[in-house]
């Protein structure tokens, strides 16, 4: 059974595009066809390429995945891919959060940390958000796939878009051009705040599970190599800046700034399975928001036996 990967070509998912290169040299031979990653566009294309059987694998926010189990896909938790890493983008008349109200912000999926986040925000600045599309001086809250979001805000002439939430590159050209900032990160708003999780089709975890404790293996190695990256560039692994550049799509530099300016972490003790943390966003989830059904399940969701293991190997 090859074991097929979804992700994004974000930093939230960055320690994949460094690991693949490390498992096909570290297994040897087949390794190419043993993982096949696939990049998708939404966390929705994600959700049905785990219902149709295309994936099995994936980096998949962690909201989104737990309701899934909730909701009975055999999926299990192997770890964390990262911690914090997404900004909130606005327009140059955006000044405040009050200039909030009456406008729509952007967020990738209902299901996601950063709609928890901009739930956070808007209620510490005592917004509303719009019941059925009933704005006034509500906020409506739109889901809408990252790789849309700068489009939908550069194409506003009637500046309906207050502002939308996403991890670099997306949004990274706009920021270059006149009139997009970022007005905060998200870890202002959490730190250290989970994300994107790496999860696998509980097969897998039958057929193969050596493969995978390889895989979280060079997953975590990738990561130490970027967080010493980002503490020091100079010093850094060769090739690590290279691998991340060319998996980003983007130059050296443009890399190296979009890794510093967001926040973003890959500390491998954050990255180890937490049960606190999940029920933090389960409880604000479902009794603050409403938005995820009471009584979740999360019995035999997180696998932390893989990343255990490596840690307390190395």
């Amino acid at each position: 059974m090859t074991i097929r990967i979804g992700h994004f070509i974000s930093i939230d998912h960055l320690i994949l595009g460094i690991a693949l290169p490390r498992y096909i040299q570290r297994k040897g031979s087949g390794a190419d066809t043993d993982v096949i990653p696939f990049s998708m566009r939404s966390w929705g294309q994600v959700e049905k390429g785990f219902l149709s059987g295309d994936i099995n694998a994936a980096f998949m926010d962690i909201a989104q995945a737990m309701y899934l189990s909730d909701k009975g896909l055999a999926i299990s938790m192997l770890m964390f891919t990262h911690r914090a890493g997404s900004r909130i983008i606005v327009p140059e008349q955006i000044r405040r959060l009050a200039d909030f109200k009456g406008k729509s912000v952007l967020i990738p999926h209902k299901l996601s940390i950063q709609h928890m986040l901009v739930h956070r925000l808007l209620s510490a600045g005592n917004l509303k958000i719009a019941n059925l599309g009933k704005l006034g001086e509500s906020v409506d809250i739109e889901s809408v796939p990252y790789a849309l979001m700068p489009e939908m805000a550069n194409a506003d002439l009637d500046c309906d878009i207050a502002a939308f939430i996403c991890p670099a590159p997306f949004g990274d050209v706009e920021l270059k051009k006149k009139g997009f900032r970022p007005l905060l990160i998200s870890r202002d708003l959490w730190k250290d705040h989970p994300g994107s999780v790496f999860v696998v089709h509980q097969d897998l975890l039958k057929t193969k599970g050596k493969n995978l404790g390889l895989m979280v293996n060079c997953l975590l190695d990738s990561a130490r190599q970027l967080d010493r990256y980002m503490a020091s560039p100079d010093t850094a692994e060769k090739g690590i800046e290279q691998l991340s550049a060319s998996f980003l799509g983007l130059s050296a530099s443009q890399t190296q700034k979009a890794l510093k300016t967001s926040g973003i972490t890959y500390n491998p003790k954050l990255l180890v399975p937490d049960m606190k943390i999940l029920n933090i966003v389960l409880d604000y989830m479902c009794t603050t928001m409403e938005g995820m059904p009471t009584g979740t399940d999360l019995h035999g969701f997180i696998r932390p036996e893989f990343i255990h293991t490596i840690l307390s190997e190395s």
